[in-house]
């Protein structure tokens, strides 16, 4: 009788071992499944689109876009819509082609901004002068380098 109950004990210690060692390695497999899964789905920081030198070139737009007066248009710098145009005086200016209002995109019009969707406009200060944009527009420092715009953000000194 001695011997059979030392033998059990023996098969039993054998089964926690081979159950702890089946549930192991479940839960390591299970967590080499997940953490693709958690990588993918895990909010990713949004690049800045300025990078290293503080500045992003213009896509969508040339200099020869807005070389007079009155001229311009949209462009873009990674996912960020912007709007370049010469002022009637001859200065290049720039700012986010997003709404403040409702996030639409507004469009350059010769003598002033709007916004299609609910007819916000905005002179070319970028100041909200006509329908329900609460705010002005967001402004970018902008120049010309060799054939090139580009654009920075302002200094806090230069939005106020």
């Amino acid at each position: 009788m001695d011997n059979s109950a030392s033998n059990d004990n023996v098969k039993d210690k054998g089964r926690r071992r081979f159950l702890a060692l089946s549930g192991g390695l479940g839960l390591f497999w299970l967590g080499a499944a997940a953490y693709p899964v958690y990588k993918f789905i895990s909010p990713q920081p949004v690049p800045d689109p300025f990078g290293e030198e503080g500045r992003a070139v213009v896509k969508k737009l040339t200099p020869a876009d807005c070389a007079r007066p009155g001229s311009g248009g949209n462009g873009s710098i990674g996912n960020i819509g912007i709007i370049v145009f010469r002022t009637p005086e001859g200065e290049l200016r720039a700012f986010t082609s997003k709404c403040t209002h409702a996030g639409c995109n507004v469009n350059f019009a010769g003598d002033k901004i709007v916004c299609h969707c609910h007819g916000g406009q905005y002179n070319l200060e970028g100041k909200n002068i006509a329908g329900p944009p609460p705010r002005p527009l967001t402004p970018l420092k902008v120049f010309e380098e060799n054939g090139v715009l580009y654009v920075a953000p302002m200094e806090k000194t230069e939005k106020a």
